[in-house]
């Protein structure tokens, strides 16, 4: 069974599509709710102790969590000392007693995620979270409702529960729903198969990532977002600096001959290979997420999504692997959700839709990447996206080494942009020369999607021959 055993109880899966699952949903859970509330209620309530009488716990619980996101002391220290020890306190409090509640109803958490959000960082993840669960039948974690992050993203597999706790199914399964959310998805207001969903953006940049996340679950939907990887580069410093984080690196400050902000060393270059060959049952290096977020390297490393994109190809069918553009998720927001909806599984006419704020959106501030590092960067991504041009069978139309942007609508070759509505980028079997081709005219057919999803001839001849 697919999301591990239940209590005996308890229905399973497959029952749960058949008579004994109908009888389950309307006869039996009804007799059961009245325990499972008190169940749920007095989990809630001791979990309320569990940061002051168990305290230790709570510091363990609250190091781990910082050392899979080490920019969280910078957000407390940005607020002065009294706001920030307010802040930490608060903070700290709130996550131990949501991990304690989630692990003392473990038994009603029998379930992993259906689709994975993987990637990449600033690249509207936030956004496209926000809008699926516009819909009746999508849920994110069950996490902490006033932080968005917490509802959305768990760093499980980069080491919020522990370096050498990466691997386990039943402190994965901690962070989701309980059955008496599917129940009611399913069973009360019959909306649908109730889905649920882990968005961190990190997932596609760590490597050892993609077999950890096909042990959960092979057949699990991925959605890749993706985005120039300039940009995406630069919104990262941006976001990181707001929060607080003193970088040792800006991409603001003009590019030198030899800068070491865009040195790939030979440590590096083997650091990140021994990282990427780490098995499920492996501990995270000590170093490893602060080398993540505060190592110019890494964050360039991000942005070649071939690379990225490469280790789950080797777990995961190509049908089931998705891909939305960044800008075109902006421009058409509701088109691209209602896409990810129905390759997922769910119904897209039962989205909610309203036009949501934008998700951890970065204010520059007047600050601008230095026009020379710029240029630098266009050249040094150049290769890689067309490498991704090339797997993808569609130029996205970032810009190019001489500074030009290259419209991803372009028909016949011309040389300006057309004002017909986006091409589709839904990928149907592309050959070497039919992606080069893409790769350098854009896509030539005009319609309506504005998402990729990958079909099973997509990537032969193998990736290492068609790139």
């Amino acid at each position: 069974m697919r999301n591990g055993s239940l209590p005996v109880f308890l229905p399973t899966e497959n029952a749960a599509h058949g008579k004994m699952g109908r009888l389950f949903d309307y006869a039996v859970m009804p007799l059961l709710l009245p325990l499972l509330l008190l169940w749920l209620l007095a989990a809630r309530l001791l979990s309320l102790l569990a940061p002051i009488v168990l305290f230790p716990l709570s510091v363990a619980l609250n190091r781990r969590l910082v050392w899979a996101c080490p920019f969280i002391p910078s957000i407390w220290a940005e607020r002065g000392w009294l706001m920030g020890s307010l802040m930490r306190l608060g903070f700290e409090f709130s996550y131990t007693a949501n991990v304690v509640r989630r692990f003392l109803t473990l038994p009603l958490r029998q379930r992993v995620p259906d689709f994975y959000i993987v990637g990449l960082p600033k690249c509207g993840t936030t956004s496209m979270a926000a809008y699926l669960k516009l819909h009746p039948c999508v849920d994110g974690l069950d996490g902490l409702r006033w932080h968005e992050t917490l509802t959305k993203e768990s760093h499980f597999f980069a080491g919020a529960l522990g370096r050498g706790s990466t691997s386990s199914r039943a402190a994965y399964r901690s962070y989701f729903p309980t059955l008496l959310r599917r129940w009611w998805v399913e069973a009360v207001e019959r909306s649908g198969k109730h889905l649920i969903f882990d968005a961190t953006p990190t997932v596609a940049c760590l490597d050892f990532c993609a077999e950890r996340v096909a042990r959960m679950n092979p057949d699990a939907k991925l959605v890749f977002m993706l985005r120039d990887p300039v940009s995406a580069a630069f919104s990262a410093e941006i976001m990181l600096r707001n929060l607080g984080v003193d970088l040792p690196f800006t991409f603001m400050a003009d590019a030198k001959p030899a800068d070491p902000r865009f040195a790939e060393t030979a440590e590096e270059v083997a650091y990140w290979e021994q990282v990427a060959a780490l098995k499920p049952g492996d501990e995270l290096p000590e170093d490893l997420m602060r080398r993540f977020y505060f190592s110019p390297y890494a964050l360039l490393r991000c942005g070649r999504y071939v690379d990225r994109i490469q280790p789950f190809l080797k777990h995961f069918k190509p049908e089931n692997i998705m891909f939305v553009e960044f800008r075109e998720f902006c421009t058409h927001p509701e088109r691209a959700t209602k896409q990810v909806l129905q390759f997922v599984g769910a119904d897209p006419q039962l989205l909610k839709f309203r036009t949501l704020p934008p998700g951890m959106a970065g204010e520059r501030k007047g600050r601008r990447m230095h026009p020379s590092v710029h240029r630098k960067l266009v050249r040094h991504f150049h290769d890689h996206n067309r490498r991704l041009y090339t797997l993808l069978g569609r130029s996205f139309g970032w810009e190019d080494p001489e500074g030009q942007r290259v419209s991803s609508y372009m028909t016949g070759g011309s040389s300006a942009p057309t004002t017909a509505k986006p091409a589709p980028i839904r990928l149907a079997a592309v050959s070497e020369a039919g992606a080069a081709e893409a790769a350098g005219n854009g896509a030539k057919a005009a319609g309506k999607d504005v998402v990729i999803r990958m079909s099973a001839s997509a990537v032969s001849p193998p990736l290492a021959d068609a790139v």
